[in-house]
């Protein structure tokens, strides 16, 4: 067991997206579009699953898992429609110069 003084533990530093500033970093815009891509392969996922059960299966007793996993698609979906829509007013502002809102 090691045991280590207060001042000799690393700080973690927390990464956050700055909502207030005008632009995004370059960090920033890699967590979106990183963020972008995990969400489509999860929503692909759900597709997938969604049609597996519907289409080929059709079971009765499916139908309360096929809707937990519609409202979680319809959720991951408009969560990314939101990154989207973030990145594209930011490359807006920076190839326009344009603030908008």
């Amino acid at each position: 067991m090691i045991f280590h003084v207060g001042h000799e533990l690393p700080v973690t530093e927390s990464r956050e997206l700055d909502c207030e500033s005008p632009s995004f970093t370059a960090e920033e815009t890699r967590i979106i579009k990183n963020q972008i891509r995990k969400n489509m392969a999860v929503i692909d996922e759900h597709v997938r699953r969604i049609d597996l059960f519907v289409n080929h299966e059709r079971h009765a007793s499916r139908a309360p898992l096929v809707e937990k996993l519609r409202e979680r698609l319809a959720l991951l979906m408009e969560e990314n429609d939101t990154f989207r829509r973030a990145l594209w007013r930011q490359f807006e502002r920076e190839s326009f110069g344009t603030s908008l809102i």
